[in-house]
């Protein structure tokens, strides 16, 4: 095995052992999640002039020498009909994806051999020794401190030139939302939006709501705006109005008369609250129900709105006033018969554990610790449920970065 910078500039020779030139590139086609077959060998001959060889008239390849089986003359030299990369103009010095690592590195050489009796690229060196050997200064490692650090071909994900986004490698989708929103803050916009749209619009939600609000907005700026809020509209109610409250008026206003009226509304009463108090922090994404409803309606309704939600720890009982009365966890209700009634079943919640929507972020997490919390109800002056504040929220406003 070799690594294209050590045959990149070989010479070539062909059957009759006549030097045609030398190697300038080598073309391929990729597909994601599989190594890379080489295709054509681009050769610059002495005239300047460049040709493509197809691999399959190399009769052998080494550091030294390239040999052809053939005369160059009886060679066919038409170059790939497809849509082809050239590893050295397109992928070295680029940045990629490490799907297995969840971070974005930077080719420094690419590893070529064997695979399946086809000469194949089968790693991508990201290491210090890597590039000194790209740059010809690998004699300076005399006593080998530096090591080679490959990445398997297969397990990444190329983001610039032309390895296109559009055909995404399923263990990069299968990466978790805040993994892929890392990877994201780690690209140029324009590349992280191009990550962003290449993602089905649930996940490009999930992803942009791991995302900094400030970052969100260069982003969401990157996309058309149907597109943009196809996504945003997908996010928590929550986390839209923390992007909401980075953009300008007009433009916030513009992005939000594309919401459907319910969603429209709820974000506009959550702009009013600053981002330190209950109001601030609450979403409004949660499962009401009407005292009267039986475990059975109740479940149904679960079933109906769980797609639109980001989690379901409990229901929230409120009676035709909004006034609220109490909560029931799901492992209640998996555990009630199918006909009993939600006022029968529901915890009566003491006052002191209840949030206002004014209460500081310091009595948000006293309280939460206090009654050992994951979701806290949040009323209104009027005793009226305005919304939830989950653990998730708090730890959000703590560590932002996180």
């Amino acid at each position: 095995m070799a690594y294209l910078s050590q045959i990149l500039n070989t010479k070539i020779t062909d059957s009759a052992d006549i030097l045609v030139g030398r190697l300038k590139d080598v073309a391929i086609v990729p597909v994601a999640g599989e190594y890379a077959p080489l295709l054509f060998l681009l050769l610059k001959k002495h005239g300047q002039e460049e040709i493509f060889v197809p691999y399959e008239y190399v009769e052998n390849i080494s550091r030294e020498e390239i040999a052809l089986k053939n005369l160059i003359s009886k060679i066919p030299t038409n170059g790939p009909t497809d849509e082809y990369i050239l590893l050295s103009r397109d992928v070295l010095d680029q940045q990629i994806v490490d799907v297995g690592g969840a971070r974005v590195v930077r080719v420094n050489d690419l590893r070529i051999g064997l695979f399946e009796n086809k000469m194949c690229v089968l790693g991508i060196d990201i290491s210090f020794k890597g590039l000194l050997r790209r740059l010809g200064l690998a004699w300076l490692d005399i006593i080998n401190v530096f090591k080679v650090n490959l990445i398997d071909w297969r397990k990444t994900q190329p983001v610039k030139g032309a390895l296109k986004l559009d055909t995404l490698s399923e263990d990069l989708i299968k990466l978790h939302p805040a993994d892929l929103a890392n990877i994201v803050e780690d690209l140029s916009f324009k590349q992280g939006s191009r990550l962003v749209k290449s993602l089905d619009k649930e996940m490009a939600a999930k992803v942009m709501e791991e995302i900094e609000p400030a970052l969100q907005k260069v982003l969401v700026s990157h996309l058309e705006p149907k597109e943009a809020a196809q996504i945003v509209s997908r996010m928590s109610t929550d986390e839209i109005v923390d992007l909401l409250k980075t953009m300008p008026h007009d433009e916030a206003d513009k992005l939000m008369s594309k919401f459907a009226s319910v969603r429209f509304k709820k974000a506009e009463k959550l702009i009013l609250y600053d981002d330190d108090i209950a109001g601030g922090l609450m979403t409004t994404d949660f499962v009401s129900a009407d005292p009267e409803w039986t475990v059975k309606t109740t479940i149904g309704e679960i079933r109906r709105l769980s797609p639109s939600m980001r989690t379901i720890l409990y229901v929230y009982v409120v009676d035709s006033a909004g006034m609220f009365k109490g909560s029931i966890s799901l492992r209640r209700l998996l555990t009630a018969n199918e006909s009993d009634q939600l006022k029968n079943i529901l915890d009566h919640i003491p006052a002191a554990s209840v949030l206002h929507v004014k209460d500081h972020i310091s009595h948000i997490i006293n309280l939460m610790t206090k009654y050992d919390l994951y979701m806290c109800a949040v009323l209104d002056d009027e005793k009226k449920l305005a919304g939830i504040v989950s653990i998730d929220d708090v730890m959000r406003f703590i560590a932002p970065k996180a």
